[in-house]
Parts: structure tokens; sequence; C-alpha cells
């Protein structure tokens, strides 16, 4: 049994990954070569209509897809439940933005505001049409499906706004990007999905899924609340251009996240529910998945910070060159948050949804004191909020799960140190090489070069332990594949 479920973890970890290189990869791509051709003001209206999708997103799940993945057991009913009553919720959601757009656009002095949020907030009915279908491919840990599914509408999605933008249709590129790709998606889903929803609804299902996934939305949407909260104060108290230039600082520093830890919170989450009665294995299964998580992580996030001076101008032109900072500061902010996934996992697996709620609650309290000072100093000052908020959650995380399981602080420190402090050699290295080099393609080029070779050398010797591990883990299905 345990073998299996380690066979399925790890090919769920490389598919996930792959989807996540894949379809995020693509998207980023195509997000480069569009940010070439388009300027940071276009990005400063998408940020806003996207914040309106962000906060709704979170209304039409309440949580229930946790739930459902938690549930041991689960039916048709359960699956057609949540099915019918995301669909309901889009439904009304969409018509309550279509008919408060108009009032955003006047609070902004912008009438191209309204028409895009109308039309980019279709994607709310399209994800909710092909929600459960994915959720079910989650659960089943097939990735592989769901990585050529979702490569091949982003790739779409990706196409179509690149060749507008070429053409001269400005923002409403990026609004095509968006919804394009995601019914790409939806009819790829439905085409190939073996599921098609039952005309069946339990209320008692859906009571059962809201008492669990009432405070994740509580939580999730706290969550939204709070980055809306971000997003508007830099977009009244910052000109549009500074908006678009944190939003795509922003974009590009969660962007890693999307590659490393949201493949693993999504595999490790189903797969740890199935032994989440064996509290041995589950402490195994912890610690061995912080020390894999931060092996990659670490020199990921620390290695951008380093190359982050060339890579922006080489990859989106001189125009982009002042998000430097900003991109550099919210990547540190980005490292704790995907330091916390895991812990988080687990809380979640321990039903201890209210924790997560708390914790919420603290740092969002916090976040927002700590903004309307920042705010009145400069955008810098902002984003280093966002670190400090990202700290304290990351903290509080741990104090919480070391009550609920008694996972220690030391123990995870033990298991991020070896990467943590070896990733931070090779980003002082690479950032004096960097500097060096006066070519900013050379130094980037070299710079990559050398952080890799240095992080790879030095885990081999330091870092053996889990360097085996994780070896020991992929060789296996390159052997099958």
């Amino acid at each position: 049994m345990e073998k299996t479920i380690k066979r399925k973890t790890t090919d769920g970890l490389i598919w996930s990954s792959m989807q996540k290189f894949a379809s995020k990869g693509l998207q980023l791509l195509f997000s480069i070569l569009i940010a070439r051709i388009l300027v940071p003001e276009d990005y400063g209206l998408i940020a806003i209509a996207n914040l309106v999708i962000s906060l709704s997103d979170v209304l039409i799940d309440s949580g229930f897809s946790k739930a459902l993945i938690r549930k041991k057991e689960k039916n048709e009913t359960d699956y057609a439940t949540v099915f019918w009553f995301n669909m309901a919720v889009s439904g009304v959601i969409y018509a309550i933005i279509f008919f408060i757009a108009p009032f955003i656009g006047r609070y902004y002095d912008s009438e191209l505001l309204s028409p895009i949020i109308r039309i980019i907030s279709l994607t709310l009915i399209v994800n909710a049409l092909c929600g459960i279908q994915s959720l079910r491919l989650i659960i089943e840990m097939n990735f592989r499906k769901l990585a050529v599914l979702e490569t091949i509408g982003m790739s779409i999605g990706g196409i179509v706004a690149l060749v507008l933008a070429i053409y001269g249709a400005s923002v409403w590129a990026l609004v095509a990007q968006t919804l394009v790709g995601a019914s790409a998606r939806m009819l790829l889903i439905w085409c190939f999905s073996k599921w098609k929803p039952s005309f069946s609804f339990s209320g008692a299902t859906a009571k059962q899924f809201f008492s669990f996934g009432s405070r994740l939305l509580l939580s999730d949407f706290l969550g939204r609340i709070y980055g809306a909260v971000f997003t508007l104060t830099i977009g009244k108290r910052f000109s549009p251009e500074q908006l678009g230039l944190y939003g795509k600082a922003d974009a590009f520093a969660s962007a890693p996240s999307s590659f490393i830890m949201s493949p693993i919170a999504s595999v490790s989450f189903p797969a740890v529910s199935e032994i989440q009665s064996d509290e041995d294995r589950m402490s195994r299964n912890y610690f061995a998945m912080l020390g894999l998580a931060a092996m990659v992580a670490c020199p990921v996030f620390l290695g951008l910070i380093a190359v982050a001076k060339p890579l922006v101008p080489v990859l989106l032109t001189e125009t982009w060159r002042e998000m430097i900072p900003y991109f550099q500061i919210l990547l540190v902010s980005c490292l704790f948050s995907a330091f916390a996934v895991i812990p988080q996992n687990y809380l979640l697996i321990a039903g201890a949804s209210r924790s997560i709620l708390i914790i919420q609650i603290i740092t969002r309290i916090v976040g927002l004191l700590l903004l309307i000072p920042s705010s009145a100093v400069s955008l810098k000052a902002v984003c280093l909020v966002i670190v400090v908020v990202s700290v304290l959650s990351w903290f509080l995380t741990l104090l919480f799960l070391r009550n609920k399981t008694g996972y220690s602080f030391a123990g995870f420190m033990r298991s991020i140190a070896p990467s943590f402090l070896i990733s931070l050699v090779m980003m002082f290295l690479v950032i004096t090489v960097v500097e060096i080099i006066d070519s900013m393609l050379l130094g980037l080029v070299i710079g990559i070069i050398s952080g890799v070779f240095l992080y790879v050398l030095l885990s081999y010797v330091f870092n053996r332990t889990q360097s085996k591990l994780l070896f020991s883990l992929v060789t296996p299905y390159l052997k099958r594949n």
C-alpha cells in the first residue's frame, strides 16, 4: 500500500509539475511576448478586472472542492451537488458583476473598464462548467490528462492574444487571452472527461460540505479582499503605470509558485488524505515533503532575486525596468508563502480549517494597518508590507500546526535549512557575477549557469540525503517512461 501511495504521489508530482510548467510556462511565455508589445497602463486596467474575478471565484467554490477531496467515500450525488451549486452561484455572481461594472468604471474614470469587466467575468461561468471534471482528475491523480488539456487550452488563448496584440488590440488582447484560454480548456475537458453531471442535488451533502468549507470560504475570501484592497489602494494612490508595474512584478514573482508549490500542494493533499489515519507515516511524509519542496523552491526564488536586474530588461524590454525592485521584494514574500503551503495542507487534513481562518484574520488585520502608512511613503514600502505579512502567516501556520499535530518548528528548520543556506551562498555569487559583467544578456546567461552549477555541486556535497531522496523518486519514473 505504501509503495502504491509513493508511486502515485511521485507520478502525480511529476505530471502535475509538467502540467504547471507546460500551461503556466506557455502562459508566461505569451505574457512576455505580449508585454513586449503592450505598455504598463494596459496591465493596470486588466489588474482591476482580474481582481473582480478573483474575489468572485472564491464565492463560487465555497471550499466545497477541498471538502470533497477530504471525504473518503465519494458518490455521484456528491459530485453532482457541488457541480450544480457552483453553476448556480456563478450565474448569480456574474449577474451582480454585470450590474456593478459601470460603477467600477466610473470610480476609476475609465470608459473601457466596464466592458472589460463584463466580458472577462464570463470566465467565472466557463470555469464552473469544468470545475468538477478537473477536480475528479486531481482526486484520481490523473495529472497526465490534465496537463495535456490545460496546455492546449492555454496555447490557444495565448496565440489568439498574441495575434490581437500585434494588430493593435491593446488591452483587449489580454481579455481574449483569459476568456479564450478558459473556454478552450473547458471544451477540451468536457470532450475528454468520462464524467458528466447527473440531475441530482442533495441538500444534506451541501450542508455537510459547507460546514467544513465555510471557514475555508471565509479564509480565502478574506485573503482575496486583502489583495483587492492592496490593488485598489495602489490603483488610487499611484499612477496606472505604477499599478501595471506592480501587477506584472506580482505575476512574475508568483509564477514560480505555480510551477513548484502548486503541483506539490495539488498532489500532497489527496495523497496524504489517504494516510491520514497513520500518524507515523503522516509525520515522515510531512518532513520529507518539506525537504524536497525547499530543495526546489529555495534556489528558484533566491536565484531569481539574483538575476532580476538583467532578467527583466532582457525579457520585457527597458520599458519595464522600474519593476525590478518590486519584483525582488515580492519574490521574498512568495518564498515564505511557499514555505507555508505544506503546513497549511496538513492543517486542512487535520480538520483545522478554523485555524486557517484565524491566521487569515490576524495577518490581514496587520497588513491593512501597515498599508495605510506605507502607501503614503512609496510602492516599495507597500511591497515590504506584503513580505511582513507573508512571514507572519508562515510563522502562525507553523505555530498552529505544532499545537494540532506536535510537528516542531525545529523539525521544520532542519528540513529546509540545507537547501536555504546553499541557495543563499548561490544567490550572493550570482549577484556578484551579474554586477561584474556589463552585458545584460551575457550576465543573465552566465549568472544562471554558474548558479545552477554551484547549487548542484553544494547540494551533492552538503545535502546528499535529500538529493538522494529526490533522485530515488524520479529515477523509477524515468525508467518506466
